[in-house]
């Protein structure tokens, strides 16, 4: 599996015309809303998104696929890569052993229930159906299946009980878990860390008990940059703190920012991150929650996107200036000013 791995980290860096990781950037999506689709050619991440327990098993042992086949299918079509969260909470497990009852922003749409599964075998059973219909190793696969799902995010900010209704060792359990079933599973999965929701001093103490008792579980570190309730950004986008705290519990593994709510002009903010450590953005999209960005900065970060996109490396050449390189030795300069 290491060596798996490390071939995957050569591929994603210096292979950026490959079909499955050919972009550096992508885009928090809907399926309900017809305006978070995301962009051809690039990863999607949709929220919450069609892999819930709750959506596919509404009752034990029935499994409706159509809402997750449907968003397989318009992400192929578009070449989009997904990053898949999967959520492990559905209603009739939870209600077997009385758990309480929970809110998430997500409304009525969601589990009403946010805690550990009651039964883990259970769970499992879900887990492995879930991977085997979108693994492409040619069994029980979704009819028409072409880009089989490898990139699995195992929830999301689990410190945030709008998230996560348990305790750092629930989350744990469950993490470890799902990493378990899914690489027995699907031996060349990627594993993504549950995002983290910025490095606020409240995320760095869990964070920094949490991690080291998942790291041998995870493949991607995962950071998320949200606001915070006084409108608090970060420059770099999270992804100094983010690095140093890895650093801290001996975690040397590549850091993706999965929700990137821009902090100042959007395009200095993603140089900043890349030349931080961070490998892939995703940005939290048109219309996500919280602070907008102006449809002047949005139109100068798409172009920025499609001009520079597939870099395999980036340095600073001076305050104001950057060079990205490419897979066959070209280079670009971008002035920041």
């Amino acid at each position: 599996m290491f060596i798996k791995f490390i071939l995957f980290i050569i591929f994603f860096n210096l292979i950026p015309n490959s079909s499955f990781a050919n972009s550096r950037f992508g885009e928090l999506t809907e399926i309900r809303d017809k305006k978070m689709r995301g962009k051809d050619g690039q990863w999607v991440r949709p929220h919450p998104g069609p892999f819930i327990w709750n959506h596919i098993e509404k009752e034990k042992g029935k499994f409706t696929w159509g809402e997750a086949d449907k968003y397989v299918v318009y992400a192929q079509d578009h070449n989009q890569t997904i990053l898949a969260t999967i959520w492990p909470h559905t209603n009739w497990d939870q209600k077997s052993c009385k758990r309480k009852k929970a809110r998430s922003p997500f409304g009525k749409h969601f589990t009403k229930y946010l805690s550990k599964p009651c039964s883990m075998e259970d769970y499992k059973t879900f887990l492995i159906k879930l991977v085997d219909r979108y693994d492409g190793d040619g069994s029980n696969d979704m009819p028409g299946l072409t880009k089989p799902i490898i990139y699995w995010d195992v929830m999301n900010e689990p410190e945030f009980d709008m998230f996560f209704k348990g305790s750092e060792e629930d989350f744990v359990e469950i993490f470890n878990f799902s990493s378990k079933v899914i690489k027995e599973q699907q031996p060349d999965a990627v594993i993504v860390m549950a995002g983290a929701a910025g490095m606020f001093p409240e995320n760095k103490k869990y964070w920094k008990s949490a991690l080291p008792k998942i790291k041998d579980h995870f493949d991607i570190a995962n950071i998320h940059h949200i606001s915070g309730p006084d409108g608090q950004c970060d420059k770099q986008l999270w992804i100094d703190e983010f690095a140093d705290l890895l650093k801290s519990v001996d975690i040397d593994k590549p850091i993706w920012l999965t929700e990137a709510m821009t902090c100042g002009p959007p395009i200095k903010a993603y140089v900043n991150a890349f030349l931080n450590g961070a490998e892939l953005i995703i940005d939290v999209g048109v219309n996500a929650p919280g602070k907008k960005m102006s449809k002047k900065s949005r139109k100068k970060l798409n172009e920025f996107i499609t001009e520079y996109d597939g870099f395999t490396s980036i340095k600073s050449i001076s305050k104001e200036e950057v060079e990205f390189t490419y897979k066959d030795g070209s280079i670009k300069n971008l002035k920041l000013n």
